[in-house]
C-alpha cells in the first residue's frame, strides 16, 4: 500500500515539474518574442497594401527580407502562405493601354468618389496595421488598375462626414454632400469624362460572391436612379457596362438595379453627367482580395468602353 502511495506522489510531483517547466518555457518565449517585436518597426500604409493587392508577382525570399519585416508582402508570404493575387481571368479584348499623353501634367479622365465612404468589407488581421477594408480603399485599388491602362484617375480624398457636419446635415444627405465634391472636382479638372460612385451592398455572402476557376470574386451591381429626368443615358451606360462584364463571365454581375420612389434617393447624382455611374462591388462579407479580383476585371471593362470615346 505504501509503495502505491509513494508512486502516486512521485507521479504527482512529476506532473507538477513538467507543468512548471512548460510555464517557464512559455514565459521565456513570450518575453523573447516581445523583445524582438519591439526591435522591429512595423509600419504599413495604404500604398504598401495597394502594392500587394494590385501587383502580380514578388521576388523570392532573401536574407534582406529579414531587415524589412514591415513589408506586407513578407507577412502575407511567409506567415500566411499567400504568394500573390491573380484574378484567374483575362479579358482578351484588352491588348494594349490607350495611348494618351503620359507627361507629369497629364489631366485626369476618370473621377472616383464614395458617397458612403465608410462602407466596409470583411475584417482581417490588417486592422492591427490600421488598414481599413472599405470602399474608399477599393477606390484606390481601381485607380491603380485604371492608371496601368493609361486611364489617369482621380480619387476623392475629402471626407464626406466633414461636409455633412459643416452643413449640419444627417447621413441621409450624403448624396447632397458628395454632389459638392463632384462639382468641385469637375470645376478643377474639366478633363474629367467618367464619374464613378463606388459602393458595396449589404446582402449575404452567397449573393455577392462568385467562384470562377477556383478563385472568388465580389459580384458587381449597377444602380440607376429613374428620378433623374435624363436617366435613359445613364441606364444605357449601366446596361453597356453590364453586358461587357457578363461577356467575360455571366456570374460576375448581379445586373442593373433601377430605383425610384419613396425611401430611395432616386437620382444618385446621375443627372450631373450621362457618364455618371453608381457601382456596388461585393458586400459587407466579401474580403478585399475578392474585391480586388473583380476590380481588375472592371477596369478592363471601363477601358473598353472609354477607348471607343477617346
Amino acid at each position: 500500500m505504501k509503495h502505491r502511495f509513494k508512486g502516486k506522489r512521485r507521479l504527482k510531483k512529476g506532473v507538477i515539474k513538467i507543468l512548471i517547466l512548460s510555464i517557464i518555457i512559455l514565459i521565456t518565449f513570450i518575453i523573447t518574442f516581445n523583445y524582438l517585436f519591439n526591435k522591429i518597426s512595423l509600419k504599413l500604409d495604404n500604398q504598401k497594401y495597394l502594392d500587394y493587392l494590385v501587383k502580380d508577382t514578388y521576388g523570392n525570399y532573401s536574407l534582406s527580407d529579414i531587415s524589412s519585416l514591415s513589408s506586407l508582402n513578407f507577412l502575407l508570404k511567409y506567415s500566411f502562405g499567400i504568394e500573390n493575387i491573380d484574378t484567374g481571368l483575362v479579358n482578351k479584348e484588352v491588348t494594349s493601354p490607350i495611348e494618351l499623353n503620359t507627361s507629369v501634367d497629364q489631366s485626369p479622365l476618370i473621377y472616383i468618389f464614395n458617397t458612403h465612404q465608410t462602407e466596409g468589407y470583411a475584417t482581417n488581421f490588417l486592422e492591427d496595421f490600421n488598414i481599413n477594408n472599405t470602399v474608399y480603399l477599393a477606390s484606390f485599388i481601381l485607380k491603380e488598375y485604371l492608371d496601368d491602362l493609361n486611364l489617369f484617375t482621380l480619387v476623392e480624398k475629402n471626407n464626406i462626414t466633414d461636409i455633412l457636419n459643416v452643413n449640419g446635415w444627417k447621413y441621409g444627405s450624403s448624396y447632397k454632400a458628395s454632389r459638392i465634391l463632384l462639382e468641385n472636382a469637375y470645376k478643377e479638372n474639366p478633363s474629367l469624362k467618367f464619374f464613378i460612385d463606388l459602393h458595396r451592398d449589404s446582402s449575404s455572402y452567397e449573393r455577392t460572391t462568385t467562384e470562377i476557376n477556383g478563385k472568388k470574386y465580389a459580384k458587381i451591381m449597377f444602380v440607376v436612379g429613374l428620378e433623374n429626368p435624363n436617366y435613359e443615358a445613364n441606364l444605357k451606360l449601366a446596361n453597356t457596362l453590364n453586358d461587357r462584364l457578363k461577356r467575360i463571365n455571366k456570374t460576375l454581375s448581379r445586373g442593373v438595379l433601377e430605383k425610384q420612389g419613396k425611401g430611395v434617393n432616386g437620382v444618385y447624382n446621375q443627372d450631373f453627367n450621362p457618364n455618371t455611374i453608381l457601382i456596388e462591388v461585393g458586400g459587407q462579407y466579401n474580403s478585399i482580395e475578392e474585391v480586388n479580383n473583380t476590380l481588375k476585371i472592371m477596369a478592363s471593362v471601363i477601358y473598353e468602353y472609354l477607348k471607343e470615346d477617346i
